[in-house]
């Protein structure tokens, strides 16, 4: 796996990895006249670099599941799934934003995912304390959306009220998830988003006197 996925340049501001992964369409909210969104989950081994780059699955499993996607076909109808998956989880975590019920459809997305790919790990002892040990039995090109799909059920199912946030950012669209104590974070990034609309500010500001 040594290309240079345009996945790796990502900045990792989502405060959880579901909201990362769902933040992998860049300028999500950018019309497409104006160059947007981005697509960097672009590959079915984008799909394995960003999970390795997270340590979403292990080393040994990753390099088993990279013997696995030989067959372009199956790997491209993985990535779809992938796509879908985290379309679905956007829209399942904007909801929970703004305190709605998910699309039954999103959910079934979800529930899908967690039922068909099982993460297949069990405890195993490691340096005086326990690891996770995965098996390969059962392993598939799907495995990763397993592991995907729980951590984005996880947050759905603990986040507290208002910790889930979209940027404020004028066509960002990037998820992240608040943890500061009064929950007034609005934007992705402050060097960013956030430069950026102060910087619109002042000059409509500017504009105004002129």
């Amino acid at each position: 796996m040594g290309h240079n996925h345009r996945i790796l340049d990502l900045s990792l501001l989502g405060g959880h990895p579901a909201l990362d992964f769902v933040n992998t369409l860049d300028w999500r909210d950018r019309p497409v006249e104006e160059g947007g969104p981005n697509e960097t989950l672009d590959s079915y081994a984008a799909l394995l670099a960003w999970c390795r780059r997270l340590g979403i699955i292990g080393s040994p499993t990753l390099t088993a599941l990279e013997a696995l996607a030989t067959a372009p076909a199956k790997a491209e109808a993985v990535l779809a799934e992938a796509i879908a998956l985290r379309e679905a989880l956007n829209r399942l975590a904007r909801a929970r934003e703004q305190g709605k019920a998910g699309r039954p459809a999103d959910l079934e997305v979800l529930n899908r995912c967690l039922l068909r790919y099982p993460e297949g790990r069990t405890l195993a002892p490691a340096s005086g304390g326990f690891a996770w040990k995965s098996h390969g039995d059962g392993l598939q090109l799907g495995s990763p959306l397993g592991a995907i799909a729980r951590l984005g059920a996880e947050l759905l199912v603990t986040a507290e009220p208002g910790s889930i946030r979209c940027c404020a950012g004028p066509d960002c669209g990037w998820l992240f998830h608040d943890s500061s104590p009064n929950k007034r974070r609005r934007w992705c990034s402050m060097e960013s988003c956030g430069n950026r609309a102060k910087a619109r500010r002042h000059y409509q500001r500017v504009k105004a006197t002129v």
